[in-house]
């Protein structure tokens, strides 16, 4: 899993020249030494539509996320970040009700693999795959995934939602990383399986509504355990049955089943415990018309940092930072304002815009928060 870039693999590009989902090789700055986007940002409408109005004429990125077959940025794609166009409910918009019908069937499916392999059956890597992939193939630009999740109802089968769930943001980490084709069914598939444990998991606990007491919760904890077991015999790379493993690891070794620390967790697992977190915190909320993502980063902030791997968690809050970058967002004052700046010292008070050309820094101004997008 790539860490660092080498020179080599980085692509100089004109701005008129990049297309979606390239990811970023280095930090994108201005003349006045402001961050316009950070490495590792994949590129969508907004925040491509920054880049042409701060001017911006040239940008690096990886090699590998370099896509022949995509289209080019056009001009409905910088329409579509107007904020009358941001003001149409997620759930209205053709992407989304077209996204949501492909993720109803395609989680049936990921229920039916899970569970003839919770059996003892065999299924091939790449089967399990396609069906992650299949689902991010109705995606124009990738990051959309992460407001769309939001607006997904939850059925009462929550285990086969969040595997899928899961394996969606590891497939879209995995592709900021431009990771290899190989890696990236990997750790995909890894999403998909990590909590195949809790198949057996009694469903009278694992359904439960209320409070788990303590026996019932030293239950629940066996589940990496478990699904060890189950994937034990599988064909397929060590990295996922590790996956299924670890999830629960935490770097300063306060996780489960081991207390394993550091290095001692495989990385794979380090990136399905951040897709893993963030999924349990945005989902089972039905149809919302607001989300507010940089709620999101702060609650990682400030709960999870030293539990979980620094590198990988950067990657992610800056990904889902960066994303709302041209985006309208209302503020706790009342003013409807546009995030112009991520600060990369804290990413969940960025630098907005009002209406009247005020710049606020939120880093600064502590009394003023983001409420929601607009």
């Amino acid at each position: 899993m790539r860490e660092t870039v080498a020179e080599e693999s980085i692509t100089k590009l004109s701005v008129n020249d990049i297309k979606p989902n390239m990811v970023l090789a280095r930090d994108v700055i201005i003349d006045n030494g402001k961050v316009v986007l950070a490495r590792d940002t994949m590129l969508n409408s907004v925040n491509y539509s920054r880049l042409v109005s701060c001017g911006v004429e040239d940008v690096y990125v990886i090699s590998d996320s370099i896509r022949e077959e995509t289209g080019a940025f056009t001009k409905s794609d910088q329409e579509a970040t107007s904020l009358q166009r941001q003001k149409i409910p997620v759930v209205d918009r053709p992407e989304f009700i077209e996204f949501k019908d492909v993720l109803d069937t395609k989680t049936e499916e990921a229920k039916k693999c899970i569970r003839v392999i919770s059996d003892g059956g065999q299924k091939d890597l790449h089967e399990m795959f396609a069906i992650t992939d299949d689902i991010m193939s109705t995606l124009r630009f990738k990051n959309e995934l992460l407001t769309f999740l939001g607006f997904i109802k939850q059925s009462d089968e929550h285990t086969f939602h969040h595997c899928v769930n899961v394996s969606l943001l590891c497939n879209l980490y995995g592709q900021w990383l431009a990771l290899s084709s190989d890696e990236l069914v990997q750790l995909t598939t890894a999403g998909l399986l990590h909590d195949i444990g809790k198949t057996k998991i009694p469903n009278e606990i694992l359904n439960k509504k209320g409070k788990l007491t303590d026996e019932e919760f030293a239950i629940i904890k066996k589940h990496p355990i478990l699904g060890y077991r189950i994937l034990q015999n599988q064909n397929i790379p060590e990295c996922i049955k590790l996956g299924a493993l670890m999830h629960h690891e935490r770097i300063d070794g306060s996780g489960y089943p081991v207390g394993l620390k550091g290095n001692k967790i495989d990385k794979v697992a380090k990136i399905i415990s951040i897709c893993d977190i963030y999924d349990a915190m945005t989902a089972n909320r039905v149809y919302r018309s607001k989300i507010c993502p940089f709620e999101v980063i702060k609650t990682f902030e400030t709960r999870v940092y030293g539990e979980l791997d620094t590198y990988y968690l950067l990657v992610f809050l800056k990904n889902i930072a960066s994303t709302y970058v041209g985006s309208w967002v209302k503020l706790s004052n009342g003013l409807e304002a546009e995030v112009v700046f991520i600060n990369n010292a804290q990413l969940s008070r960025p630098i907005v815009r009002t209406a009247d050309e005020i710049f606020i820094d939120l880093s600064r101004e502590k009394d003023i928060s983001i409420d929601f997008l607009v």
